[in-house]
């Protein structure tokens, strides 16, 4: 109710008192270095180590940082590390911290720090959804099973500048998982809760600080006067407004109360995207995906699945549909791996009903035999339109008539994580900069993400292979385990992301990683005059 109130009234200002084109925000009328932008809906949690959703990622990303950073061009830099010592066998790894770095109350951040918030995590009791990235460091995953103690997991702070790590195996990927949110550090000494409105003191050690939270209607954020790099921060200040309508926020936008709007935090209305000459775009590592339920009649047939699969038209989805994005024929978006490699043919009618009737036979069924298919997805205009699309092609090629339901996101992922579907739309976004972090979701059936209780033992084998091996090897491998799962279909690749938005032509340096992270460390106001 807040939020319509403010935005009822920054309406009727825009309105009423100027008539120009392109309106200065409120912010920068009281402060020359203020921003305001837009996130659908509130943060699930203040600590980054708990949700790894886009919305919790970027206030996590305003608020904290790694041992390293994620550059646009994929490239890693050092953040609170200053260095890292690397042994030869791949397996132990010494950050040597900066020496300047800070809590915002003032106390020094110290190697200390990351060793309790990587071993708190890692608690049995510790609810975090992506504690599998912490599972390279030795015993960590043995720890998180509650079948060692935390106090031998290979983390161990030597002083309070050096932080010693050791890995159960080479993982070339090591470093990349620490420009993750996941291994971000926490206050030791004091307990960072979910919620401001519990009253606890809260200390972060990123280029910002959260000033206020307004529960569903606005957060602010000021610059962190402790941070390592406050003279690189441009920006005095972030308003964050929850505003979950794209349409509505988008107008807050063209009304000039918002200045950036895009990706996943706060996506642009489809009109938009297809009729506006002013949006941006930028590849990301994401892809939206079908995935089956392999364990559930009548998807446990391979050939039925690549029926559905070779029925959908690709080219007509990135051109029709998502707009900006390409055709994806593999899990790994293109971003990753430097290829556009095609794995199998986009859109083959007649393919799709030769694996159809085979599935059918194998199956010892008929057309009119199959049961009710329902396919899922989650609210968003863009989902929605997709899932039609499908539905429609399903129908057309295979003579298949599906049902779509839609839910919210959370009970979506409630549904997928139970395994309570037989075919489910979903968008994965990476989690590091590598192509193990979509190919690593196949590993185990039981995979947190593995939606499809899929699992292949030569698969396997090419995963486990791969940490052994030099680049060019190890990227041989992997590329034949991605083949093995368009092989075999447990999911449908659609297509791969680009992040698109618009900005206020004032703003400035606003970072967006390869993983689509919205960084505004470096952002700033170049302040123009505008003339009446």
């Amino acid at each position: 109710m807040k939020s319509f109130f403010l935005y009822i009234f920054l309406v009727a200002i825009a309105t009423f008192s100027c008539q120009k084109k392109e309106l200065v925000p409120l912010a920068h009328k009281k402060n020359n270095q203020s921003i305001c932008i837009n996130f659908i809906y509130t943060p699930l949690s203040l600590d980054p180590r708990k949700h790894t959703d886009p919305v919790t990622k970027a206030l996590s990303f305003m608020l904290y940082e790694g041992l390293t950073r994620l550059e646009p061009d994929g490239t890693l830099s050092m953040a609170v590390a200053e260095q890292v010592d690397i042994s030869k066998d791949k397996k132990s790894y010494t950050f040597h911290l900066k020496k300047k770095c800070m809590w915002s109350d003032g106390t020094a951040l110290t190697a200390h720090d990351f060793e309790a918030s990587w071993k708190n995590l890692l608690h049995p009791n510790f609810p975090s959804r992506s504690a599998s990235l912490l599972f390279a460091i030795k015993n960590a995953e043995r720890a998180k099973q509650g079948q060692c103690s935390l106090e031998q997991i290979g983390v161990k702070a030597i002083n309070d500048t050096q932080l010693y790590v050791e890995l159960t195996k080479p993982t070339p990927y090591f470093l990349e998982l620490t420009a993750f949110c996941t291994y971000f550090p926490v206050p030791s000494y004091r307990k960072v809760v979910s919620h401001p409105s519990q009253g606890q003191t809260k200390v972060f050690n990123g280029p910002f600080i959260l000033k206020s939270w307004v529960e569903n209607s606005t957060l602010m954020v000021q610059k962190n006067p402790y941070y390592w790099n406050k003279q690189m921060v441009g920006l005095d200040e972030i308003q964050i407004m929850i505003i979950n309508d794209e349409a509505t926020a988008f107008h807050m936008y063209e009304q000039g109360y918002i200045d950036w709007i895009g990706g996943a935090i706060s996506p642009l209305p489809l009109d938009v995207i297809h009729n506006r000459s002013n949006v941006q775009k930028c590849p990301i590592a994401g892809t939206t995906i079908s995935t089956f339920n392999t364990l559930s009649y009548p998807f446990n047939n391979v050939n039925i699945r690549k029926a559905f699969a070779y029925s959908i038209n690709r080219k007509d989805i990135v051109n029709n549909i998502t707009i900006f994005d390409e055709i994806a024929t593999g899990p790994v978006p293109h971003i990753l791996k430097n290829s556009t490699q095609t794995l199998f043919t986009d859109h083959s009618e007649e393919l799709a009903k030769q694996y159809f009737n085979l599935g059918l036979q194998e199956l010892g069924i008929t057309q009119k035999d199959l049961p009710t298919i329902i396919y899922h997805y989650f609210t968003s205009e863009l989902q929605r339109n997709l899932a039609l699309y499908l539905q429609s092609v399903w129908k057309k090629v295979l003579g298949v008539e599906v049902q779509i339901k839609c839910h919210e996101l959370k009970t979506h992922l409630t549904k997928l994580r139970n395994r309570d579907f037989q075919i489910a739309q979903m968008s994965w976004i990476g989690h590091y900069h590598d192509r193990m972090s979509f190919l690593n979701r196949f590993y185990t059936k039981n995979g947190f993400c593995n939606y499809s209780s899929w699992e292949n033992a030569h698969y396997n084998q090419l995963i486990e292979q791969s940490f052994y091996k030099k680049s060019q090897e190890r990227n041989i491998l992997l590329e034949h385990a991605e083949k093995i799962i368009i092989n075999e279909m447990p999911i449908i690749p659609i297509c791969h992301h680009h992040l698109v938005y618009i900005q206020n032509i004032q703003l400035k340096n606003v970072m967006i990683s390869p993983l689509g992270d919205i960084q505004f460390h470096k952002a700033f106001l170049k302040q123009e005059k505008i003339s009446s």
